[in-house]
Order: structure tokens, then sequence, then C-alpha cells
């Protein structure tokens, strides 16, 4: 009988922990991102501003759009580059010379770190999209 006494609250205390760890390990993280449009020559567009979009799937299989996303023209912890992207994903190739130039979009894989906070150890997917200045 003192057996079954205990063994009630041990079995509960087991099912509360294993409760426990499991919440903290199934959050769903970002996978990789889409850019829309992946190519665009700006002379194409009004005023040769070309806005971008991005889109993520998460590791469960579900989609955003738009994705919140740290946008840059190339990657933002390098030199920089001669085309403009704004935080919007609203690029234009102002005075850089004729060429290919990618459109750069990070995001962590986290949910739970905001975009402003990420730097370039940040665990992250990442997408590039071209633009093409006359």
């Amino acid at each position: 009988m003192e057996r079954l006494r205990l063994l009630f609250p041990s079995l509960a205390l087991a099912f509360l922990a294993l409760a426990l760890i499991s919440c903290g390990s199934s959050s769903k993280k970002l996978q990789s991102i889409s850019i829309t449009p992946a190519t665009a020559d700006a002379k194409d567009f009004t005023n040769g501003q070309v806005q971008y979009t991005a889109a993520g799937t998460y590791s469960d299989g579900s989609q955003v759009k738009p994705l919140t996303v740290l946008w840059s023209p190339g990657p933002p912890w390098v030199a920089p580059r001669p085309i403009l992207v704004n935080d919007n994903g609203l690029a234009s190739c102002g005075t850089a010379p004729a060429g290919t130039y990618p459109v750069w979009a990070g995001a962590p894989n986290d949910l739970s770190t905001p975009v402003s906070r990420m730097n370039q150890s940040t665990p992250m997917a990442t997408a590039t999209a071209q633009l093409t200045c006359p």
C-alpha cells in the first residue's frame, strides 16, 4: 500500500517534467527564405525602383508572406555595395555602374530573435535576388 501511495505522485511529477521538456523543444524554426522578384532590371520599373518581398518557410512546413527580414545590398556585415536597398526591400541603382548586383535578405532562425538584434553570428536563413542596373 505504501508503494501505491508514492507511485501516483511520482508518475504525476514525471509527466509534468516530460510536458515541460517537450514544450521547449517543439518551437518552429525558420528554414528558408525566398525573394520576389528573383531577378529584376531597374529599367523596367518606375523610377528604376524595384520592390522586393520575402517569404519564409518554417520547420513545420508553414509559410509566411511577407516575412520581416533584414534587407541589404549584399551581406550586411561586409564592405558597402554600390546599389541602395532600404529597410522595406525597395532597391535602386543609385550611382552604381551598369551591372548585376545582389539584393540580400536574412532573418533569424529563432522566431524569438527580432531582426533588429541580428548580427553576423546569429543563426539565420538567407536568400539573394539580383538587380540589374543599366
